[in-house]
């Protein structure tokens, strides 16, 4: 598999170190203190891919790193974080994830009311809002027997609000915010793509050297992307109804198997590897050494990641895109947004 796509690792890799080496002399021409590696490294990958034509090989690389090398850097996280802090994030942000998707859905009743004739689009983004992005888009589209039209114009839309987020919300969080749990479950909930979530993160890691804010947000859309198991049954009751067939009910259970993704199962093996092994081996030089070396893995790992994410954003196409649906999803995105602050000031987490 690697190497069918060597060619695009090579290109993503190529304009990784580059954006390394320019990170210094930036720093010093724009007379900043601390400029993100990962926000250059998102940006690296818009302009390159956006700019210049690559051949098919290339994007095929440039989407293996995006969704394989940003699973597994996801996953190497787990490493870094405990039981009880698992326990606690999510006790504390499961009722804000439930509510919030309510909130959507109950919008695209309204919404569908005003606008009939982008019903079906608006439902793909409603779910991609509310759980997580690209992957529920297309996990739902082929319960609803979606458009292609309708699916790529729900996940174009999805990229463009999210990659705005990504630019915006880190800086928000900081000044809005207090206490790191409401920065985190605020990312891990207000950010609809898990690559968009974890790329605000680490940008918001660099800036302000804070790593808890980035474990949070982790645990957070983790959590919140195990919705798609219930998601699954629920639009097939609601696309075909409630009917007692073998089959059908072998193919749910297949597609909810299937929505689980493999990366959140490694995540969660990772945090019972680190807990076993700080048990045994917490003051062990040798322990502590490939903990420091992993720190640096995923580190790379979302360099790369990132740089693909920015790659895979086409510019052209979003723009080019009709303004009710886009409309539609900076609804969906402002209702996420308000409804997290809310429910953060409410419950008292911003302290």
């Amino acid at each position: 598999m690697i190497s069918r796509n060597l060619t695009g690792i090579t290109v993503i890799g190529l304009i990784y170190i580059f954006t390394i080496f320019l990170k210094q002399p930036l720093s010093y021409i724009f007379n900043l203190s601390v400029l993100p590696l990962s926000l250059l490294c998102l940006i690296s990958g818009i302009l390159f891919f956006n700019l210049f034509q690559f051949s098919e090989k290339t994007l095929m690389g440039r989407d293996f790193i995006k969704k394989n090398i940003l699973q597994l850097a996801i996953a190497l996280l787990g490493i870094k974080i405990s039981f009880s802090q698992l326990a606690n994030v999510s006790i504390q942000s499961i009722g804000i994830i439930i509510i919030t998707i309510m909130l959507i859905l109950l919008t695209y009743f309204a919404l569908s009311k005003l606008w009939p004739i982008q019903k079906e689009v608006s439902i793909l983004l409603a779910i991609g809002t509310s759980i997580c992005g690209v992957t529920a888009i297309m996990a739902s589209s082929s319960v609803l027997k979606s458009k292609d039209y309708d699916v790529s114009t729900a996940v174009l839309i999805v990229v463009l609000w999210g990659s705005l987020a990504i630019l915006i919300y880190p800086f928000f969080i900081e000044w809005y915010f207090i206490s790191d749990l409401a920065k985190g479950i605020f990312l891990g909930v207000g950010i609809h793509d898990t690559s968009q979530v974890l790329a605000a993160a680490m940008v918001h890691s660099d800036l302000y050297q804070n790593n808890k804010v980035l474990e949070i947000a982790t645990i957070t859309k983790l959590l919140r992307n195990l919705f798609l198991a219930l998601l699954v049954p629920s639009l097939f009751f609601f696309k075909n109804g409630v009917e007692k067939n073998t089959s059908k009910s072998l193919s749910i259970l297949e597609n909810i198997k299937n929505s689980i993704p493999l990366f959140i199962i490694g995540f969660i093996v990772l945090i019972i590897i680190r807990a076993i092994a700080d048990n045994y081996y917490l003051n062990s030089v040798a322990w502590i050494n490939i903990l420091e070396i992993l720190e640096n893995v995923i580190t790379i790992l979302f360099g790369l990641a990132l740089t693909a994410l920015g790659a895979s954003i086409n510019l052209k196409k979003i723009f080019s895109q009709s303004p009710v649906p886009i409309v539609i999803g900076m609804v969906y995105s402002l209702v996420s947004f308000f409804t997290v602050c809310i429910l953060i000031s409410i419950l008292g987490l911003n302290i």
